[in-house]
């Protein structure tokens, strides 16, 4: 999985290799081998989105509990 600390986006080079792992998944691969390469590394970066979206939404979820505190409606 991923070990990043919570809340912390994805950096930004992760998000270009992202996006041109993006780019690679609209070609067709040369062989089956490159395919599964291809398939491999589309699930690391599913598993870094995914896992990033889970810590912006905590972190959400606690800013917005805090400013509920410091409003004082909680």
């Amino acid at each position: 999985m991923n070990d990043r600390p919570p809340a912390v986006q994805l950096p930004h080079d992760r998000v270009e290799e992202i996006r041109d792992l993006a780019a690679r998944l609209r070609t067709r691969p040369a062989d089956e081998g490159a395919a599964l390469d291809l398939l491999a590394l589309a699930r690391t970066a599913l598993d870094d989105l995914l896992a990033d979206r889970d810590d912006l939404v905590r972190a959400n979820a606690a800013a917005g509990e805090e400013l509920a505190l410091w409003r004082g409606h909680a």
